[in-house]
């Protein structure tokens, strides 16, 4: 874990963050290289776009980068995934399936790998 919210200013630093988790993480000697974003599916009321977020988690090639909306106002986080790029976004509407999506995207990133 890079940052606790607990330890963070105020306001939204989604985009700034996932960047700075990718390139930091690219730039280690790693076997994986994997980035869990999670977050509420509440973008909108930070003016974030969901294609904005979706070229900062593909942006290195070296680095599987996902995020994981935990819960949903309405169909807000199935909306976002629409604009995301494929496989790189989950909804978490219940935290005991939480296990269950980062199996996902641990082995999508092992499949990818040895492809």
């Amino acid at each position: 874990m890079h940052a606790h919210s607990q330890f963070c200013w105020t306001g939204d630093n989604t985009l700034p963050a996932t960047k700075h988790a990718i390139s930091s993480l690219a730039n280690e000697d790693a076997d994986e290289a994997i980035v869990i974003v999670l977050s509420d599916a509440n973008l909108r009321r930070y003016g974030i776009q969901p294609e904005e977020l979706g070229t900062i988690l593909t942006s290195d090639n070296r680095v599987h980068a996902h995020v994981i909306f935990i819960g949903s106002l309405g169909d807000e986080a199935s909306t976002l995934l629409r604009h995301l790029p494929a496989g790189r976004g989950h909804v978490c509407m219940d935290v005991a399936s939480l296990p269950h999506i980062l199996q996902q995207i641990f082995a999508s990133s092992l499949l990818q790998d040895s492809a």
